[in-house]
């Protein structure tokens, strides 16, 4: 009766009633004689039979079970010597080290092909080329450098063409995902975007992005869309506001596009840029200034047309036949020309007017035998002094445009940069104009030597007529610097804004005060560029690094699209035409220089060797 009472009130007080400890059994060596060894730790032993593997508890580690156990599960074997346990101990063992073995070789393999894959995307080349000949040269390589054991194990990486396109696309996929992260813990972003149509016709709108991340700014590809039917300005809009909404990305936060000058893009009312401008309140829109470049210097006056309408009609005789061809190229080998073979002019591409001309007259007089010896009526121009001087005239004018537009090509370019390039060509038209107008052809070394031989020849009047309408047209498509009040940008150490105009409001010109005197920021200044430069001025003066981000942050060229469209054409090609799934992820791998979480990736693939 009392320990009934007892109970009753340790539970009124709230006191647990002792608990029994837990007894931890050890292993005993001499259990394998009934078939079982330790297959736990030494801290916490489980027994394992040899036989079936069983893995029994803790609990279970006691001669009268385990015995139970080898009599009910496996009788064949009561009475076995010790000897034979012991084998069967050797062999599970194996057997462990073996799974572990293979484990570790699937991973090694999934990884593999995840890192051959990338390899194919970055170089454009057919799916089945890992297949086909990345693996077996590897398997070559490996048997005569390591032996038969390394050449097979390479055997099991798995990289037939359905695999590498996965493969491809789970990394494309990651990718985006950084990125789209990236993108929404940015302030601001800025687009660039242009449209072309493939091998197939179809019409791809390809766009790129430039943000900030962690200490400095990024480009990368934003996305590759494919318009269904035409491409107007509101199929392009759509396809762009689509991947946005799907993404969850904000046009607010956009503050630059940049595009070429098509009608689709700048219409007024409708165009492109005035819907995403109509959305992004923030946002400026940038002609592409390789575009302007290239429409600036386009237009010539009647004779200097009619030598590169003579060129160009030069150019097709030779190579629209295929005879012609063969025998212009002999010709040229015997008589050990620089080059055997001149060059198509094609008006879409920025440097092919100066490189066919330069080419065409370091052939001019293998041009002219040959024309001659073909009776051809185009013969005579190349006879003509007056025609090859001004052909080495713009041999040496659109040489030097090549120039520029060269300069202004590549990537992580700002106004700046580009300013820079542009006013000072404009500077030189007016000075080789002036030095024209005054019959002084130096700083046109092709020219001036075919003067020097042929003094007689005078043209002195049409290159600084040439000059002066190139400058006038220059001033047409690049109207304003856009240096002008932004200068405190490029070197905030150098501007006074109580003299300069630096167009900022009182407030942010008391902080450009502040930080001109910043000795410490003088220091970053030199070792940083100039986006990384203003982010890490945005800790202390943050109003004033924002106004400048702002202002770096938009593109100036369309140069990645141009690129990427490049690259398009690289990797679909006639023969693999149909390469239309996987083709914005096969240019995300080659073209993002984010690099997969393959870790990641891998975690969520099960591993399996080729067979």
């Amino acid at each position: 009766m009392e320990k009934f009472l007892k109970r009753k009130n340790e539970e009124e007080s709230g006191a647990k009633p002792p608990t029994k400890a837990k007894i931890l059994r050890r292993y005993n060596p001499d259990f394998i004689k009934y078939g079982f060894v330790n297959g736990g730790t030494e801290a916490t032993p489980r027994a394992q039979c040899v036989e079936c593997g069983l893995a029994l508890s803790n609990e279970a580690l006691k001669p009268s079970k385990l015995k139970r156990h080898l009599e009910t599960k496996h009788p064949t074997l009561v009475g076995k010597p010790v000897e034979f346990f012991k084998r069967k101990e050797n062999g599970l063992q194996m057997q462990k080290m073996s799974v572990v073995s293979l484990t570790g070789n699937s991973k090694c393999a999934l990884k593999a092909s995840y890192l051959v894959a990338r390899r194919v995307a970055q170089s454009k080349k057919a799916f089945t080329i890992a297949e086909e000949l990345v693996l077996p040269a590897a398997v070559d390589m490996c048997r005569e450098m390591l032996g038969e054991a390394a050449a097979k194990k390479l055997l099991t990486i798995p990289l037939s063409n359905d695999t590498v396109s996965h493969r491809i696309a789970d990394m494309a996929s990651d990718i985006r995902h950084q990125l789209l992260e990236r993108i929404q813990s940015s302030p601001f972003f800025s687009l660039q975007l242009d449209e072309s149509t493939d091998v197939t016709n179809a019409a791809l709108l390809l766009v790129f992005v430039r943000y900030r991340w962690d200490s400095s700014l990024h480009e990368d590809i934003l996305f590759c869309g494919e318009l269904p039917t035409r491409t107007t300005a509101q199929e392009c809009f759509r396809c762009m506001d689509e991947y946005f909404t799907e993404n969850g990305l904000d046009w607010q936060n956009c503050v630059g596009v940049c595009s070429d000058g098509a009608a689709s893009m700048t219409g007024r009312h409708h165009g492109v840029i005035r819907q995403i401008l109509d959305r992004a309140p923030e946002a400026k829109w940038t002609h592409c200034f390789l575009h302007r470049e290239s429409l600036a210097s386009k237009k010539m006056s009647p004779e200097f047309n009619e030598v590169m309408d003579v060129s160009v009609k030069t150019i097709n005789f030779i190579k629209n036949n295929a005879v012609n061809s063969r025998c212009f190229a002999k010709l040229c080998e015997d008589i050990e020309a620089d080059h055997v073979q001149l060059l198509y002019h094609s008006e879409v591409r920025w440097l092919s007017r100066g490189q066919v001309l330069n080419r065409l007259f370091e052939l001019r007089n293998e041009v002219f035998s040959f024309l001659t010896e073909k009776k051809s009526p185009l013969a005579h121009y190349y006879a003509n002094t007056k025609f090859t001087a001004k052909l080495a005239y713009l041999c040496d004018i659109f040489s030097l445009l090549n120039q520029l537009n060269i300069s202004l090509q590549g990537r992580n370019s700002n106004m700046f940069f580009v300013a820079d390039k542009v006013q000072a060509f404009k500077r030189k038209l007016a000075l080789w104009t002036k030095r024209a107008q005054e019959k002084r052809m130096d700083m046109f070394p092709l020219l001036s030597d075919i003067l020097e031989n042929t003094p007689q020849v005078k043209i002195s009047d049409s290159v600084s007529q040439h000059l002066s309408q190139l400058a006038e047209k220059f001033d047409e498509y690049f109207p304003e610097d856009p240096r002008e009040g932004h200068m405190w940008i490029l070197d905030p150490f150098s501007v006074d804004p109580t003299e300069n105009d630096v167009a900022l409001p009182s407030h942010l010109e008391s902080e450009l005060l502040e930080v001109s005197t910043d000795s410490t920021l003088k220091l970053q200044w030199g070792k940083l560029d100039l986006g990384s430069f203003w982010i890490a001025v945005s800790k202390e003066y943050p109003c004033l690094a924002l106004r400048a981000v702002k202002l770096l942050l938009p593109f100036t060229t369309t140069y990645l699209c141009e690129s990427g469209f490049s690259i398009v054409a690289t990797t679909k090609t006639k023969a693999r035409n149909r390469l239309r799934a996987t083709l914005e992820a096969t240019l995300r791998v080659s073209l993002s220089p984010i690099p997969p979480r393959l870790d990641l990736i891998m975690s969520e693939r099960q591993a399996q060797v080729s067979h």
